[in-house]
C-alpha cells in the first residue's frame, strides 16, 4: 500500500509506504512520487512514513535507491522518516547513505511535521 500527496502551501511531499510493495505496485509508487515532487519548489520537505513497511528484496532496494536519487535531483530539502520496523530502518539507512543525503527520524507524522517546520525555518517550535 502506498499514498503520495503534496502540500503546496507548506512545500512538502508526503509519502506513506506500508506492507510488502511488489514490483508493479512499487513502480507505480515511484512514478507517483516523482510526478508529485515536480509540483513543489526546490528545497521542499519530505515526510516519509515507512512505519508499517516491511523490508524489501534486492530489486526493491534498487528501486527505492533510484527514487531517492530522483527526489534529490528534483530539489528535495530536509527529509524526515517515520520508522518503526527495525529491519526497515536499517534498510532505509543504507539507502540514505548510498544516495548521499541525510534523513532525520521521528516517531509519528505529527512529530515529523514539527521537525520539518524547525528544519525549514531554522527555529524550534
Amino acid at each position: 500500500m502506498f499514498t503520495v500527496s503534496s502540500d503546496l502551501e507548506r512545500n512538502r511531499l508526503y509519502i506513506t509506504l506500508a506492507g510488502h510493495l511488489e514490483g508493479p505496485e512499487r513502480q507505480s509508487a515511484m512514478k507517483m512520487l516523482i510526478a508529485e515532487a515536480t509540483k513543489l519548489a526546490e528545497g521542499f520537505g519530505v515526510v516519509s512514513d515507512i512505519s508499517a513497511l516491511h523490508p524489501t528484496n534486492e530489486e526493491g532496494f534498487k528501486d527505492l535507491l533510484r527514487v531517492k536519487a530522483a527526489l534529490k535531483l528534483k530539489g528535495a530539502g530536509p527529509i524526515v522518516r517515520v520508522v518503526k520496523i527495525p529491519l526497515s530502518r536499517l534498510q532505509f539507512e543504507r539507502i540514505t547513505e548510498a544516495a548521499g543525503y541525510h534523513a532525520d527520524e521521528a516517531n509519528s507524522l505529527e512529530a515529523a511535521d514539527r521537525l520539518l517546520d524547525e528544519l525549514q525555518t531554522g527555529t524550534k517550535a
